[in-house]
């Protein structure tokens, strides 16, 4: 017991606690008899408090190996939150507050030799204007920020203000050169800004782009494909009553969604002789062109 100006604290009284620990055979409850003190001494910032340990920290109804081992089955293991939380007989909330705080503590990054890497942007807050003075002019405040994340084990590296090419580059020249060479791997989102960065301070390593933002980029090229032939050709917006945008969602869809004849080319929307005319609205095959490559990313 921690000794305070020369004395032992008091002792209060004492309740029994229940703490949630790791699964054996079972959910396992612990039920710690806990011992609380008092202080009467000037100087003490609180009069009454609890004993709290390592493992249990103040306020803590759950023991902090249970913690990690809720964050390792999430991160390493792959699970869901969800998943993890039933898997353990606890609640989402302590799966998500275990990862929350396991994120929010950021490692020292030169230590941690990671070998793959993520780069993404969020924003956290609207538009902001500040000024420093009242003469001064305003500011404005970037609503954006850049983490960086090791795929391996789920942990932030580092947060970067804004999401230029100039602030990225900056936290990847702080890092050391054995560092950089160990990075084998780094996803982001099409971003030009990220890029940029990688093939200044990560020239050798692989970059990849996830599903998601590529599909979305072929489903914007079959969009603007569509609609800029049906300007040129008949030099006005399409109609409602067009088959090609009546059925513009059939050349969207997903792969698995298709035939093995849908696979080999465009929907059919009408019966026709000549389904591609009709998928594209009678446009011809230049927009039915943009239709196998985005099927290609999609499968």
């Amino acid at each position: 017991m921690r000794r305070l100006w020369g004395r032992l604290p008091a002792l209060k009284d004492t309740r029994l606690q229940r703490l949630r620990d790791v699964s054996l055979a079972g959910t396992v409850e612990v039920f710690w008899r806990q011992r609380r003190f008092f202080c009467d001494e000037p100087p003490c910032p609180r009069g009454s408090f609890s004993e709290a340990t390592a493992q249990v920290p103040t306020r803590a109804r759950s023991r902090a190996r249970l913690r990690g081992a809720l964050v390792d089955a999430v991160v390493r293991s792959g699970r869901a939150a969800l998943e993890g939380a039933r898997a353990y007989g606890v609640s989402w909330w302590l799966v998500q507050k275990a990862l929350d705080a396991a994120a929010a503590t950021l490692p020292d990054v030169d230590a941690v030799a990671p070998k793959r890497l993520e780069i993404d942007e969020h924003r956290y807050h609207s538009v902001g204007w500040y000024r420093e003075e009242e003469s001064s002019p305003s500011v404005r405040i970037e609503p954006w920020m850049t983490t960086v994340v090791d795929l391996d084990t789920g942990r932030v590296l580092g947060v970067v203000n804004g999401r230029d090419s100039a602030g990225v580059g900056e936290w990847l020249f702080a890092r050391p050169l054995a560092w950089r060479l160990g990075v084998e791997v780094v996803a982001i989102d099409p971003s030009g800004a990220f890029r940029k960065a990688l093939r200044m301070w990560l020239p050798r390593t692989a970059v990849s782009v996830d599903a998601f933002h590529l599909i979305q980029l072929a489903n914007q090229a079959v969009g603007e494909a569509r609609q800029r032939l049906s300007q040129e050709i008949r030099d006005r917006r399409r109609r409602t009553t067009e088959p090609g945008w009546a059925n513009r969602r059939l050349l969207l869809r997903a792969a698995g969604a298709l035939s093995d004849s849908g696979r080999a080319g465009p929907p059919r929307t009408v019966r026709r002789r000549r389904p591609h005319r009709a998928a594209a609205g009678g446009l011809g095959g230049q927009a039915a062109a943009a239709h196998p490559p985005r099927l290609r990313l999609a499968s």
